[in-house]
Parts: C-alpha cells; structure tokens; sequence
C-alpha cells in the first residue's frame, strides 16, 4: 500500500464530512415546516449548487418562508381596515422582502437562474419534455415519418 502524503491524511475528515455529491439535508433543530421548504428548495436545485457556506443563509430563507405563511394566515383572519390588518400587513410586507433578498442572494428566484446565466435548475427534474424528446426536424419534404403530431397538423 503506497504512503499517504501529509495533505492528503489532513483532507481525509474534511472530504468525510462534505459530501460534495449529495443535497445537503436540512440542518438539527430545524421545524418540520422550515425542513420541508428546504427539501424542496435543495431538490429543485442542482446537487452542489448549495456549498457550505450558504447554509445559514438558506436556513434563513427557509425560516423568513415559513413566518411568510404564518403571518398570511393571521392576515386572511383579520377583518380588513382593523389595526391588526394593518399591522399583520406591514410585518408580512417586511418578512415577504427579507425573504425574496435571500432567495435572490442564493439565486434561487426564476430571474437567477435564466438559460443565458450558468441556469441551476435542475435540468433532470423538468416537468417539460426535452426538445430531443419531442421529436422533429430532419427531413427535406417537411415529413418526418416519426409519428409524433404536431399542434399545427391536423388530426387525420
């Protein structure tokens, strides 16, 4: 068995506990709540794209979302034109812009992460078929024989 250099015995733990491939779980202590809107966040987003060091930053975001639903539920139970309305509407207005700076500063928000922008969206986990999968193009007639209708074609 070849000898281990110094660096590479140093990094052993550091590579141990970062698991660079994986989606970072939410962290101990968190609400269930928090934890869902983090899980969801984390798995819409390519594996990686949240290093160490925006954790907390993502906890917060995760937090500011969840006081986000709390504050709109006490909103659609005050009558409207009360001072609890009026209260509950500042403070949801205040967390609601909190919250998008976060999601912005992680660039999570659809403005982020447009095509022209490395995109992080994972490109895996798209609702949307795939241009390649949608068949087309290719032949000199305009026919492609392939069998896939197009919305302009009409139904035979």
């Amino acid at each position: 068995m070849p000898r281990k250099s110094a660096s590479e015995v140093a990094m052993q733990g550091v590579a141990a506990a970062v698991p660079w491939d994986e989606r970072p779980d939410p962290p101990e202590g968190m609400s269930a709540a928090a934890a869902a809107i983090w899980r969801a966040v984390v798995s819409a987003m390519r594996p990686r794209w949240f290093s160490r060091e925006t954790h907390e930053q993502l906890e917060r975001y995760c937090n500011a979302m969840v006081e986000c639903r709390r504050l709109e539920r006490e909103l659609a139970r005050a009558d409207v034109g009360s001072s609890d309305y009026d209260r509950i509407s500042k403070q949801l207005g205040v967390i609601a812009a909190r919250a998008l700076s976060y999601a912005r500063a992680l660039r999570i928000t659809p403005h982020s992460n447009r095509e022209n922008k490395l995109d992080g969206r994972d490109s895996g986990r798209s609702l949307y078929p795939r241009p390649w999968e949608r068949g087309g193009g290719g032949g000199d007639d305009g026919a492609d024989g392939d069998g896939v209708r197009r919305p302009w074609e009409e139904k035979d």
